[in-house]
């Protein structure tokens, strides 16, 4: 029988496991990562981060979705992993990199009597070339206010790559409730629609005012989610684009699980995510 340690950690409800692979070489199979996120018959969690050593930053975030697939980016998983990685001793100071498959990210802690008290990540410059993000629609420079109908449903839908893919919708009709909106219906109906070749992140809006949004996401891999941090960073920018929001403000974006603010720097162009994360508890599972 093989046991593996690992910590549990949530940003806003949206968990991971984390395990520390800097010392010793740890692979999971597939099948491995979909029974350790399994809530009944495993630990239970959104995905799983190894944390490993890199050449190029100060730590390598590979990162699997609950399905066992592996995803490019996650901004509440960095922001744990972040946490991890202090309480762990595996850095010591306040501003770090992590190598990700989607780019070397900045992270900086506000730590108080030895304390991580909140979280910031530069998540980068957002990119909305179809062909980047991706988006299988030709002749377009942007996918900004594009209708698409699906089983007699119309959507206007709104891409970006915040290192992994989102396609954001706001409910602009006020008579639309977004808690009520039927996103295990229309949910994975969009991850998996024939324009997303590589599957795709759902956010639905509603503007609150001009800086301040509700949302609701349906994650590529994993289903809904209580929180997602490139997700709120989609939805921000996009707000934001659309001009439904003010740039010059942070952002709130109110998910299920709680509240992350999202800057996007007119400075660097950057996209920045912060908000705190909890660290629940570690332990060893057997295999």
């Amino acid at each position: 029988m093989k046991n593996i340690e690992f910590s549990k950690l949530n940003g806003q409800g949206n968990d991971f496991i984390l395990i520390d692979a800097t010392m010793e070489n740890i692979n999971l199979s597939k099948e491995q990562v979909v029974e350790m996120c399994d809530r009944n018959f495993g630990i239970g969690a959104d995905g799983i981060i190894i944390v490993r050593p890199s050449r190029i930053s100060d730590l390598k975030m590979d990162y699997y979705n609950r399905d066992g697939s592996i995803s490019e980016m996650c901004g509440n998983g960095i922001r744990c992993m972040a946490e991890f990685a202090f309480q762990r001793n595996l850095v010591k100071t306040e501003s770090i990199d992590i190598e990700t498959l989607s780019g070397v990210k900045r992270i900086f802690m506000e730590i108080r009597n030895k304390k991580v008290e909140n979280i910031k990540v530069n998540m980068g410059i957002p990119e909305f070339d179809p062909g980047k993000i991706p988006v299988d629609i030709k002749n377009m420079n942007e996918i900004i206010k594009y209708r698409i109908n699906i089983d007699s449903k119309d959507f206007v839908i709104n891409c970006v790559s915040i290192g992994n893919p989102h396609c954001v919708i706001f409910l602009d009709d006020e008579h639309e409730s977004l808690k009520d909106f039927p996103l295990g219906k229309w949910g994975p109906v969009l991850e998996n629609y024939y324009i997303f070749p590589k599957k795709i992140n759902v956010e639905f809006v509603k503007v609150k005012s001009s800086d301040d949004l509700d949302m609701r996401v349906w994650e590529r891999g994993v289903g809904e989610t209580l929180a997602c941090g490139t997700g709120a960073c989609a939805a921000g920018v996009c707000a934001v684009k659309l001009n439904k929001v003010n740039r010059n403000n942070n952002i709130i974006i109110n998910l299920p699980g709680g509240k992350l603010n999202v800057l996007w720097d007119e400075r660097d162009s950057s996209v920045y995510l912060e908000g705190k994360v909890s660290y629940k508890f570690d332990g060893k599972y057997y295999f």
